[in-house]
């Protein structure tokens, strides 16, 4: 049976100031599991799906819920499957890097926008969240990944597929990245 490795929240420090914010208004934030040895260069950043809010009440009720905040999120999460640290059950990854981005934008990582209704303020920040998230790993070794795999699934899957060509620009070509969208694609039939 497989250990539970449960990783800690980490909330980007300074996002807020560049507003980089959840629907809420709260930071951004992910977990990360260093990884060690021959994996010690290997990136593997994971998106958390959530579907999405279509207009403001649906942005503003989300809002209230952890797929809106970063307040009500839970500050530990269990890393299986690519995230597990177990060689037996992830041989491929176990030693890399793993981070889980969290989702509180309602929008794939990709808006940049804001509504006001009166009193109230809801933030649709996913790109500027996404930018500060890799800023903030950047300093923590990614700018020295010789390996990198972005993933996600459903709405995680649709922000892997808007973000994979930035993310190999911003490494600068030296690392090899490779993008892995799970039921990321969408028809309008």
């Amino acid at each position: 049976q497989e250990k539970r490795l449960l990783v800690g929240m980490t909330l980007v420090p300074g996002a807020a100031s560049t507003g980089a914010v959840c629907l809420d208004g709260s930071p951004p934030a992910y977990h990360l599991h260093r990884g060690s040895g021959a994996g010690a260069r290997g990136w593997l950043l994971q998106f958390e799906g959530g579907g999405w809010c279509n207009d403001a009440p649906s942005c503003a009720a989300r809002a209230g819920t952890r797929r809106g905040s970063t307040r009500l999120m839970s500050k530990l999460e269990v890393f299986s499957g690519v995230l597990s640290n177990d060689p037996a059950r992830n041989p491929d990854f176990y030693n890399w890097n793993r981070v889980k981005l969290r989702y509180c934008d309602g929008g794939s990582f990709a808006g940049d926008s804001e509504f006001r209704n009166g009193s109230s303020v809801i933030y649709m920040r996913g790109q500027r969240i996404w930018d500060a998230i890799i800023a903030d790993l950047l300093t923590k070794g990614l700018a020295k990944a010789e390996k990198v795999l972005l993933s996600g699934c459903s709405a995680g899957g649709l922000a892997t597929f808007f973000h994979c060509d930035n993310l190999g620009e911003l490494l600068g070509g030296v690392a090899t990245v490779k993008c892995m969208s799970d039921a990321g694609f969408f028809l309008d039939v």
